[in-house]
């Protein structure tokens, strides 16, 4: 069974109250369920808020409705056949990390072993005073996976911020290890302690528009949490689709305050200091030689709301024509220049085709995606 999977996303509210405070107050999770299968054509997503209180409560609540229901395989199914893995992001010292559960059962466990270490029960990615080592064998234990997020970017990066070497903190590599939005499999795959570790490419996403920025293709023998795993542990990915690296907010070097790139100077003309890029952190781990190692390919995509012309009116026509996913992809000329304009349809196909030039990001500044002059 092949499988569309963002596995990195947040919850903007749950149950009327905040939980991501930096997120959208419609990130919500029916409307995170419905934008996902519908108009972005997915099978999983991965919520990464599920060890909140309100998260959980209304999780309850949703069981109890039939929004959704519990897969013997773990995990969610819900009722626009969208599977819902309960996933937690944890602060964790100088990194986050992410917990994926089978069901409700094993989630409120871990809750039970992790509430304690931490000041604020409801709110997302909050930091917990505990040990990685501990949380990933607690997880493990409960059959979950546990890996680090996002972990070249320079705050709260696994490898951007924490550590030069896994086994600085870890006995054993990962499972997985998710890229980020400012690298690619190819600026990482060198990197030799992680060459039995799986890429994935994930969104991160703070509201609705942005679920399934990036994404991951899976060959999945069951829809189930268990199929999930299964396929993680196999190295069952097919392929990762994510932002051009250069789009990344961490990409390059850049001020802090102005996002002008690195000049060389100990501090930008406007008196900020430069953060450290992703791009640059990779080559310090060695992460762009040449891996022995075959990796699924990688394809660069900008999603439409980057996209130079394209707004909500324009996207909201495009869905009528097949899921985000499907215009982005497969979608012809003619079919993207019936319902909008030929001009979007061949910036679309331009995008596809890796042809639109690129201002990089960095420093907490998106790139830009232009048409060549």
């Amino acid at each position: 069974m092949i499988v569309y999977a963002d596995l990195h996303v947040h919850i903007g509210q749950a149950k009327n109250r905040w939980v991501k405070i930096t997120a959208s107050r419609e990130l919500t999770i029916k409307n995170a369920l419905s934008v996902a299968k519908k108009q972005k054509g997915l099978t999983i997503l991965g919520l990464v808020d599920s060890g909140s209180k309100v998260v959980l409560a209304e999780y309850r609540e949703l069981l109890d409705t039939g929004r959704l229901q519990e897969v013997s395989g773990g995990g969610f199914l819900s009722t626009e056949g969208l599977l819902l893995i309960p996933a937690w992001e944890l602060e964790i010292g100088e990194a986050h990390y992410l917990a994926y559960l089978p069901n409700l059962e094993s989630l409120l466990a871990l809750t039970k072993e992790l509430w304690p270490h931490t000041k604020n029960q409801e709110l997302s990615t909050q930091r917990f005073n505990i040990l990685p080592q501990e949380v990933r064998i607690l997880v493990e234990n409960l059959g979950g996976i546990f890996f680090p997020a996002h972990v070249f970017t320079p705050f709260k990066g696994f490898y951007g911020k924490a550590v030069d070497s896994l086994y600085e903190l870890f006995m054993t590599p990962f499972t997985a290890i998710e890229l980020g939005l400012s690298s690619s499999t190819e600026m990482a795959a060198g990197i030799t302690e992680l060459e039995n570790s799986v890429f994935l490419s994930n969104s991160d996403a703070h509201s609705l528009k942005r679920i399934a920025r990036e994404y991951n293709e899976i060959d999945l023998p069951s829809l189930d949490f268990a199929g999930f795993k299964r396929a993680l542990c196999e190295g069952k990915i097919i392929a990762n689709y994510g932002l051009d690296p250069r789009l990344g907010k961490y990409y390059e070097t850049a001020c802090i305050n102005c996002g002008s790139l690195f000049t060389g100077n100990e501090r930008c003309q406007c008196g900020g200091y430069f953060v450290n890029g992703v791009r640059l952190r990779c080559e310090q781990l060695g992460g762009f030689q040449l891996s022995t190692k075959p990796r699924p390919p990688y394809f660069k995509q900008i999603p439409l709301d980057m996209l130079p012309g394209i707004g909500p009116a324009t996207i909201t026509k495009l869905v009528t024509i097949g899921s985000e996913l499907y215009v982005l992809n497969k979608a012809t000329f003619a079919e993207i220049a019936k319902v909008t304009s030929e001009k979007i349809a061949k910036v679309i196909l331009e995008a596809r085709e890796g042809n639109l030039a690129i201002e990089v990001g960095g420093a907490g500044f998106y790139g830009k995606a232009k048409l060549e002059d």
